[in-house]
């Protein structure tokens, strides 16, 4: 921690949880859709009421040992069956996976040597940072 310059440790205690946005375009099959945005680090839980597991996000009780929606791996792969219009992005995993509104965006997962990822929306482009820094 003391390593850690005062305006890192500022930025971190101050990050929202979860971001949502109402009115977000996404290439589909079918066409351009416009549905809502939820981002959180790790994901939502299916099965767990989708509203409730907002709400704690957003109320960023730091004294709960365990969050799912930012630690969480095969509990929040998955998009909740409640939002069929709803796309979920995460990082977290390590992966690059994109399944219908479920995007996960972590090629990099942190690792050195790995590209860091980010993905353009509407098209569905994957954009990738391949510098190698030394």
């Amino acid at each position: 921690m003391k390593a850690v310059p005062e305006d890192h440790k500022k930025f971190l205690a101050e990050m929202v949880w979860v971001h949502e946005e109402d009115d977000v375009c996404i290439e589909t099959q079918e066409g351009v859709k416009h549905c809502k945005l939820i981002a959180v680090h790790a994901g939502l839980e299916r099965g767990k009421n989708v509203q409730e597991q907002l709400e704690f996000l957003k109320a960023r009780d730091a004294r709960v040992p365990i969050v799912t929606g930012l630690s969480g791996r095969k509990d929040v792969w998955d998009i909740p069956k409640e939002l069929t219009e709803t796309i979920v992005v995460s990082g977290h995993h390590g992966k690059l996976h994109i399944e219908g509104l479920r995007l996960i965006i972590d090629e990099g997962g942190g690792r050195e040597g790995n590209p860091v990822a980010a993905i353009v929306l509407p098209s569905m482009k994957v954009v990738r940072d391949t510098n190698r820094f030394s």
